[in-house]
């Protein structure tokens, strides 16, 4: 393996001035440094990172903080994440809060002990009680993705929620169906809180009520969405169609009607929120309401690394990308009633 000793040979300068040339530790000629850098790509000498961080005061490290890596929605997002950090010379410190606040703190504290320096956040919460509660523990240019937090200044990218819930609820509302449950999301965390308000908007615009029991608890959980969804399918009038508030939701409400023996969607509709990489293999297909996840994630690092690089203050911008409407197969038509006010 290459040494500071062979680089400082090949460049011909003593070896402290070769690590003042690629520390940039002491004074030292372009001229030298030309040689230096040379010598180090000629010889494929790899400078210890972590030392010259604590020189430099530089990390090249950005911190990525998801609520779970293993959702292939917030996978997507890593991976272009991690690629845009490599080309431009940074490293990616990727972590999941499992939607806990208090995890997400910790690793807030973790991070800055990291002296990464830049941050790119799914926060677990939206309300002004938690922005006063992290505000203090962020420290350098940040990035608030798919959510804003109340009282933090910083830049935002996110879905139009509203609008993803208002597409879904109208394109069932469209097949004819008017007892559409939804699996309803987390307090506190506008996501869901605008997933839900759309599927709201939409039934005043036609005229229809919506009823408490169609109202079901998913909390974004896979687990909670499959439990309440065969809760209520036991029921007394179970919904016609299910509207997921996300894609993790959706699988649970899926593996809910199968364990039921329902067909999907010749007995239930379904449509979801975020899409599938592997939406072609499932079984059908789901109709889902999408969000450009690849140009939300490549536009949130692209906006963190200018802010780091010309270290400039956060505006606050809200950027809100338009979602879409993806139809497969898991959503069907009734025949509407003849006194359904919006058949008529």
């Amino acid at each position: 393996m290459a040494t500071i000793k062979d680089v400082a040979k090949l460049a011909g300068v003593a070896i402290s001035t070769a690590s003042a040339a690629i520390n940039r530790s002491a004074p030292v000629s372009e001229e030298v440094i030309a040689k230096v850098e040379a010598a180090v790509r000629d010889i494929g000498y790899v400078p210890h990172g972590g030392a010259r961080s604590l020189r430099m005061g530089q990390s090249r490290l950005i911190g990525l903080i998801l609520p779970d890596i293993t959702n292939p929605h917030f996978a997507k997002v890593a991976k272009v994440v991690e690629s845009a950090c490599l080309n431009a010379g940074y490293m990616a410190a990727v972590y999941s809060t499992s939607e806990d606040h208090d995890r997400e703190r910790q690793i807030l504290t973790m991070m800055r002990m990291q002296r990464v320096e830049g941050l790119i956040i799914i926060p677990t919460r939206s309300d002004a009680e938690h922005g006063a509660r992290i505000i203090g523990q962020i420290h350098v240019p940040t990035i608030l993705l798919d959510s804003f937090v109340e009282g933090l200044p910083y830049d935002v990218i996110k879905l139009d929620n509203i609008a993803a819930g208002r597409i879904a609820t109208e394109h069932l509302i469209g097949l004819g169906h008017r007892r559409i449950a939804v699996t309803v999301g987390r307090d506190n965390i506008v996501t869901g809180e605008d997933r839900l308000q759309g599927y709201l908007q939409a039934h005043a615009a036609y005229g229809l009520t919506v009823d408490n029991d169609l109202l079901l608890s998913g909390r974004f959980d896979q687990v909670l969405a499959h439990d309440n969804t065969l809760r209520r399918m036991r029921q007394p009038d179970p919904p016609t169609a299910i509207f997921a508030l996300s894609n993790m939701m959706m699988l649970g409400v899926l593996n809910a009607l199968r364990e039921l023996r329902l067909n999907v969607p010749g007995d239930v509709s379904v449509i979801g929120i975020d899409d599938f990489d592997f939406a072609n293999i499932m079984n059908p297909p789901p109709t889902v309401v999408a969000a450009p996840v690849l140009e939300m994630a490549q536009m949130s690092i692209a906006a963190l690394l200018d802010e780091i690089a010309r270290k400039t203050p956060p505006t606050g911008t809200r950027t809100v990308f338009a979602p879409k409407l993806v139809v497969r197969e898991s959503c069907a038509a009734l025949m509407p009633a003849s006194d359904d006010p919006v058949a008529s």
